[in-house]
């Protein structure tokens, strides 16, 4: 066969890793024919009518599951990014991420990158105490300088990887403050009324109960790489 796709290699893996029983994929609506013929129906499709930031598609994705497809608001979801080139362990640390969701470890449960060096291009995520499978989260960073950055490593912080998980109805009750509608193809219509804001400002700096869980094996987000789109 030819070259895998970056979303055909994540679904793969996925997939090898017990976690693909109901994959959901946030795109805008250019991407859309491209990914059926790339993935078929192995996954549904949920297309933005604008391009907005990560918060509205994260919204949206959250009111397909749960307003067409009926999803209950205790399911656990994890949002994940197309464009890292990762490892198996990076799916086996999404499996405890939902663990420590379903023990109510906390309400929003983050992914942290090891580091690798003192990078500007990352935001970062600064441990407190333990608790289940991670540690609770100190503050956000958002790409800093590399002398702060350094500072930051002393202080164990990880990068912040982009994955995110918490039960359905914490994201639903954070959509209904800016949408409330009973029907997913009204609140894909009145998409713009979402913020255009990124989900880690909106959501995860504003949350109240967040914890990290570690993730330590090969992670190269290819977001960040002079790299051509859909190919590695």
């Amino acid at each position: 066969g030819g070259r895998e796709s970056m979303l055909q290699r994540v679904v793969r893996q996925a997939s090898d890793a017990g976690l693909s029983d109901n994959l959901t994929c946030a795109t805008n609506v250019a991407q859309k024919d491209i990914i059926i013929n790339q993935l078929g129906d192995r996954v549904n499709i949920v297309t933005e009518p604008e391009r907005i930031d990560t918060f509205p598609a994260i919204a949206l994705a959250a009111s397909y599951l749960s307003l067409a497809k009926s999803c209950p608001n205790d399911e656990v979801v994890v949002i994940m990014p197309c464009d890292p080139y990762t490892e198996s362990g990076y799916f086996e640390t999404m499996a405890r991420m939902v663990k420590a969701v379903e023990q109510d470890v906390a309400e929003l449960v983050l992914m942290g990158i090891t580091p690798t060096y003192p990078s500007s291009k990352y935001g970062y995520v600064v441990p407190a105490g333990e608790c289940p499978g991670g540690y609770r989260v100190k503050r956000f960073t958002e790409k800093p300088t590399e002398s702060v950055a350094q500072e930051l490593l002393a202080q164990h912080a990880f990068w912040n990887g982009g994955v995110f998980a918490f039960r359905l109805g914490y994201m639903m009750d954070i959509v209904r403050r800016y949408v409330k509608s009973d029907s997913f193809e009204d609140t894909r219509t009145r998409y713009a009324e979402f913020p255009k804001i990124s989900f880690d400002y909106e959501v995860a700096e504003k949350a109240a109960s967040v914890a990290v869980i570690p993730y330590s094996g090969e992670w190269k987000d290819l977001g960040t790489w002079n790299t051509p789109t859909g190919e590695i």
